[in-house]
């Protein structure tokens, strides 16, 4: 058994989705591997997006927080939605040795360190650069999880 948990940060980048395709090969081979897709959201940025289109009306009411409650429901709704589109068809063979956990943005950087630790992982894969701002040849989330992680870090380019 070469790894036991694979952990693998999504964003719905070309470069994420390139890391999965390199996770599914490993476990491909290794048939007691595990892989583990972590999909952090920006919720907030979501809903602030949704926001700003019903509020185009001048007199647009302040949203209570009942319906913000209920923005940030629909906003993780549509990005599962949205994940499973995108990796559904990769994830397949896998069967059973595939999880998914979505969770919402706060510092995705050491979110994916600190979920990786709770769950065991003997390597993360990512990719290169995700959707955020890029910090020379590595994004900033990349970067910071090849620093700071104390498992194995993969980093595919796309």
């Amino acid at each position: 058994m070469l790894y036991k948990t694979i952990v693998v940060p999504y964003d719905n980048s070309e470069s994420a989705h390139a890391a999965l395709l390199e996770a599914m090969k490993i476990a491909s081979i290794d048939f007691d591997s595990n892989v583990r897709i972590l999909h952090i959201v920006d919720t907030e940025q979501r809903v602030i997006d949704k926001l700003e289109e019903k509020s185009g009306m001048p007199d647009a009411p302040k949203p209570s927080s009942e319906a913000l409650r209920a923005l940030f429901d629909e906003v993780i709704r549509e990005a599962d939605a949205e994940l499973h589109d995108r990796i559904d068809p990769v994830i397949a063979a896998g069967g059973n040795r595939v999880s998914i956990d979505i969770v919402e943005e706060t510092l995705p950087g050491d979110q994916i360190v600190a979920y990786a630790k709770e769950h065991g992982a003997d390597l993360v894969i990512m990719g290169s650069r995700g959707l955020g701002a890029l910090r020379g040849i590595l994004g900033s989330v990349s970067n910071h999880v090849l620093r700071t992680a104390p498992m194995p870090v993969m980093i595919v380019k796309q």
